[in-house]
């Protein structure tokens, strides 16, 4: 499980071990790891780099330590990635076209899934959400409204996958998508916003439609044109 370790950057390579159990499922989510004397024993390191690496992986969101109880391996590890890649983003200077196409890309394969894999209770609950945008579509001073539904239609959609990875994802950068789910729609009916979201409307409906009815071609293409559709009046 563990080797000796005797040469510079000790703690570094701490972590490097403790992240590699968990990638060889040795370490689950949950699990209690050895005490800090146990890992030092193992690993022919002082308790003191054991504490450095430890306190690393608390940071990184991987491990957190319970007073009186010892050091465990975090039960919900994806919210962890999500403030270094927002931070990367910002630091890289992220622009709306960079999220638009890494979410194209999560957005067709997730409608392509969603109806290979979908539940008729999954179906249910993507219709209600899509019979609630036509609710709100045709009321007055609804924008707050629309975006929350629009959220919750695309992340109803990546649970609907039933890809775990792609769930992670979307929870990862949840914040990311949903700023850019509210920008977009922003930018999109900010010169016509009655016709802009009824043609949003029609492309919820029409995704929905395809997965109902189980057509991952169709429900692919309705995805491919809704996405080039954000793309063109939203993305400039």
């Amino acid at each position: 499980m563990f080797n000796n370790i005797s040469n510079k950057k000790v703690y570094e390579q701490v972590i490097e071990q403790i992240q590699n159990n968990i990638m060889e499922g040795i370490f689950k989510k949950g699990d209690k790891l050895p005490s800090e004397r146990e890992l030092s024993e193992k690993m022919g390191v002082s308790r003191t780099s054991i504490r450095e690496a430890l306190r690393v992986l608390e940071t990184m969101g991987v491990v957190e330590s319970r007073q009186g109880e010892g050091n465990f391996i975090c039960s919900n590890i994806e919210k962890s990635l999500l403030q270094p890649l927002s931070m990367m983003f910002k630091l890289n200077n992220g622009s709306f076209s960079d999220i638009y196409e890494l979410r194209s890309i999560l957005e067709i394969e997730c409608a392509r899934l969603s109806a290979i894999r979908a539940t008729d209770m999954d179906c249910r609950e993507l219709l209600s959400v899509v019979e609630e945008m036509e609710e709100e579509t045709f009321g007055e001073n609804r924008y707050e409204i629309l975006v929350e539904l629009d959220k919750k239609f695309h992340n109803t959609l990546s649970d609907m996958s039933k890809n775990y990875l792609i769930e992670s994802l979307f929870s990862t950068i949840s914040n990311l998508f949903e700023k850019f789910i509210e920008d977009a729609r922003y930018k999109i009916i900010l010169f016509d916003s009655e016709q802009a979201n009824k043609s949003l409307l029609i492309q919820h409906k029409k995704i929905c439609e395809s997965i109902i009815k189980k057509n991952q071609d169709m429900a692919v293409e309705a995805m491919r044109e809704h996405m080039e559709y954000v793309m063109e009046n939203a993305v400039k």
